[in-house]
């Protein structure tokens, strides 16, 4: 789920607590909006891989003992 998705729920979220009539529902909903708010801060600070940049390929004994002659 990305950020700006989680962020839309947590607004709806709050958006059904502002019309809820019965004082548990809208305490629920509002705790669901601070948990989808803080699921997207941590996944604001996930750093994505860069699937452009060049990798380095590891060679272990293994490898350099085949490449032998």
């Amino acid at each position: 789920m990305t950020p700006k998705f989680l962020r839309e729920e947590a607004a709806r979220f709050r958006g059904m607590a502002e019309t809820s009539e019965r004082e548990a529902s809208k305490q629920r909903l509002l705790t669901m909006a601070t948990d989808y708010e803080a699921k997207a801060r941590a996944a604001d600070e996930v750093i994505e891989p860069d699937l452009n940049a060049p990798t380095k390929a590891k060679v272990g004994k293994k490898a350099a003992a085949s490449a032998a002659p």
